[in-house]
Protein backbone atom coordinates (compact mmCIF):
# COMPACT_ATOMS: atom_id res chain seq x y z
CA UNK A 1 0.00 0.00 0.00
CA UNK A 2 1.00 3.64 -0.46
CA UNK A 3 1.71 5.67 2.68
CA UNK A 4 3.39 8.85 3.88
CA UNK A 5 6.24 8.27 6.31
CA UNK A 6 7.99 10.83 8.45
CA UNK A 7 11.75 10.33 8.08
CA UNK A 8 13.04 13.27 10.15
CA UNK A 9 12.09 16.65 11.57
CA UNK A 10 13.01 18.94 8.71
CA UNK A 11 9.51 20.07 7.78
CA UNK A 12 7.89 18.96 4.52
CA UNK A 13 11.23 17.65 3.25
CA UNK A 14 10.90 14.84 5.79
CA UNK A 15 7.66 13.57 4.23
CA UNK A 16 8.27 10.52 2.02
CA UNK A 17 5.81 8.60 -0.14
CA UNK A 18 6.55 4.89 0.26
CA UNK A 19 5.07 1.49 -0.56
CA UNK A 20 4.82 -0.76 2.50
CA UNK A 21 2.83 -3.85 3.58
CA UNK A 22 -0.76 -3.51 4.81
CA UNK A 23 -0.66 -3.38 8.64
CA UNK A 24 -1.54 -6.50 10.60
CA UNK A 25 -4.48 -6.55 13.00
CA UNK A 26 -4.39 -6.98 16.76
CA UNK A 27 -7.28 -8.88 18.30
CA UNK A 28 -9.06 -5.70 19.48
CA UNK A 29 -8.58 -3.77 16.23
CA UNK A 30 -10.23 -3.34 12.85
CA UNK A 31 -8.64 -2.82 9.44
CA UNK A 32 -10.01 0.17 7.55
CA UNK A 33 -9.79 0.87 3.84
CA UNK A 34 -9.07 4.57 4.15
CA UNK A 35 -11.22 6.96 2.16
CA UNK A 36 -10.00 10.16 3.83
CA UNK A 37 -7.29 11.04 6.35
CA UNK A 38 -7.43 14.34 8.20
CA UNK A 39 -4.41 16.59 8.60
CA UNK A 40 -4.15 18.60 11.82
CA UNK A 41 -1.98 21.52 12.82
CA UNK A 42 -0.37 19.26 15.42
CA UNK A 43 1.08 17.27 12.51
CA UNK A 44 2.49 20.45 10.99
CA UNK A 45 4.29 20.87 14.29
CA UNK A 46 5.22 17.19 14.40
CA UNK A 47 7.20 17.27 11.14
CA UNK A 48 9.35 20.00 12.68
CA UNK A 49 9.97 18.08 15.91
CA UNK A 50 7.67 20.29 17.97
CA UNK A 51 5.02 17.70 18.81
CA UNK A 52 4.82 14.25 20.37
CA UNK A 53 5.55 11.13 18.35
CA UNK A 54 3.77 8.97 20.97
CA UNK A 55 6.70 6.60 21.24
CA UNK A 56 7.00 5.91 17.51
CA UNK A 57 10.52 5.75 16.14
CA UNK A 58 11.50 7.20 12.77
CA UNK A 59 10.52 6.44 10.12
CA UNK A 60 6.82 5.95 10.82
CA UNK A 61 3.52 6.40 8.99
CA UNK A 62 1.91 9.68 10.00
CA UNK A 63 -1.77 10.46 10.49
CA UNK A 64 -3.90 10.67 13.63
CA UNK A 65 -7.38 10.16 12.18
CA UNK A 66 -9.08 8.32 9.34
CA UNK A 67 -12.48 7.76 7.80
CA UNK A 68 -13.34 4.76 5.69
CA UNK A 69 -14.85 1.29 5.52
CA UNK A 70 -14.02 -1.68 7.75
CA UNK A 71 -12.73 -4.61 5.70
CA UNK A 72 -11.53 -6.90 8.50
CA UNK A 73 -12.06 -7.24 12.26
CA UNK A 74 -9.94 -8.71 15.03
CA UNK A 75 -10.89 -11.88 16.85
CA UNK A 76 -12.09 -10.04 19.98
CA UNK A 77 -14.08 -7.30 18.21
CA UNK A 78 -17.80 -7.40 19.05
CA UNK A 79 -18.99 -3.85 18.36
CA UNK A 80 -18.06 -3.48 14.68
CA UNK A 81 -18.57 -5.38 11.45
CA UNK A 82 -17.09 -5.61 7.98
CA UNK A 83 -18.72 -2.97 5.81
CA UNK A 84 -19.27 -0.41 8.59
CA UNK A 85 -18.44 3.16 7.59
CA UNK A 86 -16.50 4.70 10.46
CA UNK A 87 -14.10 7.39 11.53
CA UNK A 88 -11.64 7.31 14.41
CA UNK A 89 -8.06 7.40 15.59
CA UNK A 90 -5.50 5.45 13.61
CA UNK A 91 -3.13 3.05 15.35
CA UNK A 92 -0.88 2.21 12.40
CA UNK A 93 -0.91 5.72 10.86
CA UNK A 94 -3.70 7.32 8.86
CA UNK A 95 -1.77 8.67 5.88
CA UNK A 96 -2.05 5.34 4.11
CA UNK A 97 -4.41 3.34 1.95
CA UNK A 98 -5.15 1.00 4.87
CA UNK A 99 -5.09 1.67 8.60
CA UNK A 100 -5.79 -0.15 11.85
CA UNK A 101 -7.86 1.35 14.65
CA UNK A 102 -9.03 0.23 18.09
CA UNK A 103 -12.58 -1.04 17.75
CA UNK A 104 -13.74 0.70 20.93
CA UNK A 105 -12.67 4.11 19.59
CA UNK A 106 -14.67 3.97 16.36
CA UNK A 107 -17.34 6.53 15.51
CA UNK A 108 -20.09 5.64 13.03
CA UNK A 109 -20.21 8.22 10.26
CA UNK A 110 -23.52 10.13 10.47
CA UNK A 111 -25.74 9.90 7.40
CA UNK A 112 -25.15 12.61 4.85
CA UNK A 113 -21.52 13.29 5.74
CA UNK A 114 -18.71 12.77 3.26
CA UNK A 115 -15.60 10.90 4.34
CA UNK A 116 -13.70 14.20 4.32
CA UNK A 117 -16.25 15.80 6.63
CA UNK A 118 -16.12 12.76 8.90
CA UNK A 119 -12.41 13.34 9.56
CA UNK A 120 -13.32 16.53 11.43
CA UNK A 121 -15.11 14.58 14.16
CA UNK A 122 -12.47 12.62 16.19
CA UNK A 123 -10.11 15.49 17.03
CA UNK A 124 -11.56 18.86 16.06
CA UNK A 125 -15.23 18.19 16.74
CA UNK A 126 -14.82 16.20 19.92
CA UNK A 127 -12.25 18.67 21.27
CA UNK A 128 -14.73 21.53 20.84
CA UNK A 129 -17.70 19.59 22.23
CA UNK A 130 -16.05 18.10 25.30
CA UNK A 131 -14.20 21.32 26.18
CA UNK A 132 -17.48 23.21 26.21
CA UNK A 133 -19.35 20.42 28.00
CA UNK A 134 -16.90 19.80 30.82
CA UNK A 135 -15.02 23.07 31.30
CA UNK A 136 -17.12 25.92 29.95
CA UNK A 137 -20.85 25.22 30.39
CA UNK A 138 -20.67 24.35 34.12
CA UNK A 139 -19.53 27.95 34.78
CA UNK A 140 -22.60 29.38 32.97
CA UNK A 141 -20.63 32.08 31.13
CA UNK A 142 -22.35 34.96 29.35
CA UNK A 143 -19.37 35.66 27.11
CA UNK A 144 -16.63 33.61 25.47
CA UNK A 145 -13.58 34.50 23.38
CA UNK A 146 -12.56 32.05 20.65
CA UNK A 147 -9.15 32.43 19.04
CA UNK A 148 -8.57 31.14 15.50
CA UNK A 149 -12.34 30.94 15.10
CA UNK A 150 -12.11 29.95 11.42
CA UNK A 151 -9.82 27.02 12.15
CA UNK A 152 -10.96 23.42 12.44
CA UNK A 153 -11.73 23.51 16.18
CA UNK A 154 -12.82 27.15 16.07
CA UNK A 155 -15.59 26.57 13.52
CA UNK A 156 -17.07 23.92 15.78
CA UNK A 157 -16.64 26.09 18.89
CA UNK A 158 -18.50 29.07 17.41
CA UNK A 159 -21.48 26.97 16.38
CA UNK A 160 -21.63 24.82 19.50
CA UNK A 161 -21.30 27.83 21.81
CA UNK A 162 -24.39 29.37 20.21
CA UNK A 163 -26.14 25.98 20.22
CA UNK A 164 -25.61 25.81 23.99
CA UNK A 165 -26.95 29.34 24.50
CA UNK A 166 -23.86 31.39 25.32
CA UNK A 167 -25.06 34.96 24.87
CA UNK A 168 -21.96 36.68 23.51
CA UNK A 169 -19.55 34.72 21.33
CA UNK A 170 -16.52 36.80 20.38
CA UNK A 171 -14.54 35.34 17.48
CA UNK A 172 -11.00 36.21 16.41
CA UNK A 173 -9.79 35.57 12.86
CA UNK A 174 -7.12 36.93 10.54
CA UNK A 175 -8.98 37.99 7.39
CA UNK A 176 -12.23 39.57 6.29
CA UNK A 177 -13.52 36.41 4.58
CA UNK A 178 -12.90 34.38 7.73
CA UNK A 179 -14.65 37.01 9.83
CA UNK A 180 -17.64 36.97 7.49
CA UNK A 181 -17.85 33.18 7.74
CA UNK A 182 -17.81 32.98 11.54
CA UNK A 183 -20.33 35.82 11.68
CA UNK A 184 -22.65 33.79 9.44
CA UNK A 185 -22.24 30.82 11.81
CA UNK A 186 -23.52 32.78 14.79
CA UNK A 187 -20.61 34.73 16.28
CA UNK A 188 -21.95 37.90 17.92
CA UNK A 189 -18.73 39.90 17.67
CA UNK A 190 -16.01 39.29 15.06
CA UNK A 191 -12.60 40.93 15.31
CA UNK A 192 -9.53 40.81 13.10
CA UNK A 193 -6.56 40.17 15.37
CA UNK A 194 -4.31 41.73 12.74
CA UNK A 195 -5.74 45.11 13.79
CA UNK A 196 -3.57 47.05 16.21
CA UNK A 197 -6.52 47.73 18.52
CA UNK A 198 -8.12 44.27 18.51
CA UNK A 199 -7.87 43.86 22.28
CA UNK A 200 -9.47 47.26 22.83
CA UNK A 201 -12.34 46.18 20.59
CA UNK A 202 -12.95 43.21 22.86
CA UNK A 203 -12.97 45.43 25.94
CA UNK A 204 -15.55 47.65 24.26
CA UNK A 205 -17.64 44.63 23.31
CA UNK A 206 -17.78 43.55 26.96
CA UNK A 207 -18.33 47.09 28.36
CA UNK A 208 -14.88 46.93 29.91
CA UNK A 209 -15.71 43.88 32.06
CA UNK A 210 -13.62 41.38 30.12
CA UNK A 211 -14.59 37.93 28.86
CA UNK A 212 -15.96 35.20 31.13
CA UNK A 213 -14.08 32.42 29.30
CA UNK A 214 -11.01 32.80 27.08
CA UNK A 215 -10.24 29.81 24.85
CA UNK A 216 -6.59 29.94 23.83
CA UNK A 217 -4.78 27.91 21.22
CA UNK A 218 -2.50 30.79 20.16
CA UNK A 219 0.18 31.91 22.58
CA UNK A 220 2.93 34.46 21.93
CA UNK A 221 1.79 38.10 21.74
CA UNK A 222 -1.80 37.24 20.86
CA UNK A 223 -1.94 34.84 23.78
CA UNK A 224 -0.53 37.40 26.19
CA UNK A 225 -3.15 39.95 25.18
CA UNK A 226 -5.95 37.37 25.30
CA UNK A 227 -4.87 36.38 28.80
CA UNK A 228 -5.37 39.98 29.97
CA UNK A 229 -8.92 40.05 28.59
CA UNK A 230 -10.35 37.55 31.07
CA UNK A 231 -12.93 39.05 33.43
CA UNK A 232 -12.63 38.87 37.23
CA UNK A 233 -13.59 35.33 38.31
CA UNK A 234 -13.16 34.29 34.69
CA UNK A 235 -11.53 31.23 33.20
CA UNK A 236 -8.65 30.85 30.73
CA UNK A 237 -8.43 27.51 28.93
CA UNK A 238 -5.32 26.50 27.00
CA UNK A 239 -6.04 23.85 24.37
CA UNK A 240 -3.12 24.49 22.02
CA UNK A 241 0.41 25.85 22.09
CA UNK A 242 0.92 27.57 18.74
CA UNK A 243 3.63 30.26 19.08
CA UNK A 244 4.64 29.02 22.52
CA UNK A 245 7.67 31.05 23.59
CA UNK A 246 7.86 31.25 27.37
CA UNK A 247 6.51 30.07 30.69
CA UNK A 248 3.72 31.91 32.46
CA UNK A 249 4.92 35.30 33.69
CA UNK A 250 4.87 36.78 37.18
CA UNK A 251 2.41 39.39 35.94
CA UNK A 252 0.03 36.70 34.74
CA UNK A 253 0.27 34.85 38.05
CA UNK A 254 -0.61 38.05 39.90
CA UNK A 255 -3.57 38.55 37.58
CA UNK A 256 -4.86 35.05 38.30
CA UNK A 257 -4.56 35.54 42.05
CA UNK A 258 -5.94 39.05 42.42
CA UNK A 259 -8.80 38.55 40.00
CA UNK A 260 -9.73 35.08 41.27
CA UNK A 261 -9.30 33.58 37.82
CA UNK A 262 -8.79 29.97 36.78
CA UNK A 263 -6.15 28.77 34.31
CA UNK A 264 -6.51 25.24 32.99
CA UNK A 265 -5.30 23.10 30.13
CA UNK A 266 -7.39 20.80 27.98
CA UNK A 267 -6.80 17.84 25.66
CA UNK A 268 -9.74 15.69 24.64
CA UNK A 269 -7.71 12.43 24.32
CA UNK A 270 -6.60 12.85 27.94
CA UNK A 271 -10.16 12.75 29.26
CA UNK A 272 -11.28 9.61 31.12
CA UNK A 273 -12.59 7.13 28.58
CA UNK A 274 -16.02 7.14 30.22
CA UNK A 275 -16.40 10.88 29.63
CA UNK A 276 -15.50 10.51 25.97
CA UNK A 277 -17.89 7.57 25.69
CA UNK A 278 -20.81 9.48 27.19
CA UNK A 279 -20.16 12.55 25.04
CA UNK A 280 -19.86 10.81 21.70
CA UNK A 281 -23.54 9.86 21.16
CA UNK A 282 -24.63 13.36 22.22
CA UNK A 283 -22.24 14.99 19.78
CA UNK A 284 -23.11 12.67 16.89
CA UNK A 285 -26.79 13.43 17.50
CA UNK A 286 -26.12 17.15 17.12
CA UNK A 287 -24.22 16.56 13.88
CA UNK A 288 -26.92 14.25 12.54
CA UNK A 289 -29.53 16.94 13.21
CA UNK A 290 -27.86 19.16 10.62
CA UNK A 291 -27.51 22.05 13.08
CA UNK A 292 -23.73 22.21 12.65
CA UNK A 293 -22.10 23.07 9.35
CA UNK A 294 -18.95 21.06 8.66
CA UNK A 295 -16.23 22.45 6.43
CA UNK A 296 -13.92 20.04 4.60
CA UNK A 297 -13.15 21.50 1.20
CA UNK A 298 -9.36 21.21 1.01
CA UNK A 299 -8.79 17.81 -0.59
CA UNK A 300 -5.38 16.48 -1.64
CA UNK A 301 -4.01 13.27 -3.06
CA UNK A 302 -1.44 11.44 -0.96
CA UNK A 303 1.13 12.28 -3.64
CA UNK A 304 0.51 15.94 -2.81
CA UNK A 305 1.55 15.69 0.84
CA UNK A 306 3.97 18.61 0.77
CA UNK A 307 1.41 20.89 -0.85
CA UNK A 308 -1.22 19.85 1.69
CA UNK A 309 1.03 20.58 4.67
CA UNK A 310 2.14 23.90 3.21
CA UNK A 311 -1.49 24.92 2.67
CA UNK A 312 -2.37 24.19 6.29
CA UNK A 313 0.77 25.85 7.64
CA UNK A 314 0.01 29.03 5.69
CA UNK A 315 -3.16 29.56 7.80
CA UNK A 316 -5.00 30.48 4.60
CA UNK A 317 -7.28 27.45 4.60
CA UNK A 318 -10.74 27.41 6.17
CA UNK A 319 -11.90 24.15 7.68
CA UNK A 320 -10.45 20.69 7.26
CA UNK A 321 -7.46 19.79 5.08
CA UNK A 322 -7.42 16.08 4.25
CA UNK A 323 -6.05 13.38 1.99
CA UNK A 324 -8.62 11.64 -0.21
CA UNK A 325 -8.03 8.11 -1.44
CA UNK A 326 -9.60 6.62 -4.60
CA UNK A 327 -12.43 4.12 -4.15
Amino acid sequence: MKAIQLTGFNGVESLELVTIPIPKLQEDEVLIKVKAAGINYAEVEQIQGNYLTFGKELPFVMGFEVAGEIIEIGTNVKNAAVGDKVTGFSVSGGFAEYSTAKADSLIPIPAGLTYGQATTIPIQGMTAYTMLKYLVLPTAPESILIQAAAGGVGLYLVQLAKHFGIKKVIALASSEDKLALVKSLGADVVINYSSADWSEQIKEATDGKGVDVVLQMLLGKIGEESFKLAAPNGKIILFGSKNYNDTISTEQIRQLIWQNQTLTGFANPALPIEKIAESLPEFVTIISSGKIKIFADHEYKIEEAKEAFEALASRKTIGKVFFAFPN
